[in-house]
């Protein structure tokens, strides 16, 4: 059960990472903020990248994973900063999400 929390917590923190590097960059770019927005989401971006070889598993399994880790944290990402509720289709994908994460890294073998 500890390892099932920790991995958990370091595909949300990644997740944090590179959606926040993403939200900086589309600031920069698309709503013309200074190039700083810019840097830090690099940084970060960097940041994100090392977080992620702190994973007890092997690459492809890791980033396949956290594609649905991904997927569920933009969601709520929206939800908190972009002030976007999401609908029933988004839930119901998220929760799906969520089943497939569990059977694919979670199951043992």
């Amino acid at each position: 059960m500890v390892e099932i929390a920790s991995t958990l917590g370091i595909f949300f923190f990644a997740a944090l990472l590179e959606i926040g590097e993403g939200y900086l960059l589309w600031k920069w770019l698309k709503d013309h903020k200074t190039k700083i927005f810019g840097l830090v989401g690099a940084l970060i971006l960097f940041s994100y990248g090392i977080v992620m070889t702190l994973q007890p598993a092997d690459f492809g399994k890791v980033y396949a994973t956290y594609g649905g880790i991904f997927i569920v944290s933009s969601i709520i990402w929206g939800y908190w900063v972009d002030k976007k509720k999401p609908d029933r289709f988004e839930i119901i994908g998220s929760v799906v999400v969520l089943i497939g994460i569990a059977v694919m890294f979670y199951f043992s073998r």
